[in-house]
């Protein structure tokens, strides 16, 4: 019988062979996620497609907000009061809040959505819950534009200047800058004081994050994405088909959770961790997102301010790693956007990511590029990727036994 690490590639190209692109909502992200079910039930599970609608560009929510800002900025040379703009940028500083942490959308909602999916793939408890562990991988592929260039993701990706730590998040800058400008725009309302360098200076971060976004919902154009996320999707599959004849606890469920919306904004898993009624103190969250095309890190959350990693799944992934021969992966902080472990650490879930980083690039490889293709994917690291989240699962569910062992002693 083959291992996952030896089945794994062989699953990417076949996934990869299904549609050229999967952007939210759209047939190729279905076709894809069908097709997996359809496998997937065939090694025993039961499979569940659950529904739901989400705006489908997270670029044009970006453009969309900052472009408000920048408009409202002008407020002088189109006659509106100056206390009227300071509201528009506090509002809008509100609804980009709400949007980054994952609790609502407010200007977003003004945006299309679209009908999308979760797949989710089960091999559910016999016996009272113990413990719940949950694979999550993005079925969604992402829309690309000039930011994604190799050239200039290196240099936006990379780490601030130490004695600028803040610009570790990218969009702290335009999220504070949103205050400042509405700080400027009610002294004068009061004073009659005009700040025209000053405005003009605090609208560049919002100007540059608005023309960075508008540029790709211009362009309107789709990536294959097979490091990001048909490498994730493919260890799933892998991983279900050898833990299904392997067998579980049974007291332990395991769920394979295939995404949409994911490159939208974490979407699909926003949707499971509000809706699924998962408890909390039993359940597991790991998101496998692009195990190719860099070295393997756990990512630190948070699209603003930094979300705390549970310790407690770093050192089952530390543990796991020494199990399977490999380098214990780091922490990185994400510079900007989020996984699909975002949303559960939002709602409370234990959850985190395995992502792999290029350290010269500062994002994988052919990140959200046209040329994350399934032929420029480094499989030798896809392999020892898929390798870790086995012996990950293993030592999960090893552990859940050896504790009802030692409370069977006791």
């Amino acid at each position: 019988m083959r291992t996952p690490r030896e089945k794994v590639v062989p699953t990417l190209y076949w996934l990869a062979s299904l549609a050229p692109t999967r952007l939210t909502g759209t047939e190729g992200e279905r076709v894809v996620q069908n097709a997996i079910a359809s496998r997937l039930e065939l090694a025993g599970y039961e499979s569940e497609r659950r529904p739901f609608r989400f705006p489908r560009h997270i670029y044009g929510s970006l453009a969309l907000h900052f472009g408000l800002a920048l408009a409202l900025a002008a407020a002088p040379s189109w006659g509106l009061p100056a206390w009227a703009a300071a509201i528009g940028h506090v509002g809008i500083a509100f609804s980009f809040y709400m949007e980054a942490v994952r609790r609502r959308h407010v200007l977003r909602a003004l945006w299309p959505s679209v009908d999308t999916q979760n797949l989710l793939v089960t091999r559910r408890a016999s016996a009272p819950l113990r413990r719940r562990v949950v694979l999550l991988a993005h079925v969604d592929s992402a829309f690309t534009g000039l930011m994604f260039h190799p050239t200039i993701l290196r240099i936006i990706a990379a780490p601030p200047p130490r004695l600028l730590p803040f610009l570790g998040k990218q969009l702290l800058l335009p999220f504070v800058s949103l205050f400042a400008l509405a700080g400027l725009e009610l002294f004068g309302a009061f004073s009659g004081v005009t700040f025209g360098w000053a405005t003009l200076a605090l609208s560049v971060p919002a100007a540059l994050v608005f023309v960075i976004n508008a540029e790709i919902v211009a362009r309107n154009r789709a990536v294959p994405g097979a490091a990001d996320n048909l490498t994730g999707c493919a260890a799933l599959i892998v991983l279900a088909e050898a833990w299904a004849k392997r067998g579980v606890p049974d007291d332990v469920e395991l769920v394979f959770a295939f995404t949409g919306a994911e490159e939208a904004g974490t979407g699909g898993a926003a949707k499971l961790a509000r809706t699924m009624g998962w408890e909390r103190d039993r359940t597991d969250v790991f998101a496998l997102d692009t195990l190719s095309n860099g070295t393997l890190f756990t990512l630190e959350e948070g699209e603003l301010f930094r979300v705390p990693q549970p310790e407690d799944l770093v050192a089952h992934v530390a543990e796991a790693a020494s199990d399977a021969g490999l380098p214990t992966p780091a922490r990185y902080a994400v510079p900007a956007g989020g996984t699909d472990a975002l949303p559960f650490l939002v709602e409370g879930y234990r959850a985190l990511a395995l992502t792999c980083i290029d350290p010269d690039q500062h994002a994988p490889r052919n990140y959200h590029h046209p040329k994350d293709t399934a032929d420029r994917v480094d499989p030798a690291q896809l392999r020892d990727s898929t390798h870790l989240a086995d012996r990950l699962l293993a030592r999960l569910v090893a552990a859940e036994a050896e504790t009802e062992a030692a409370s069977d002693a006791a």
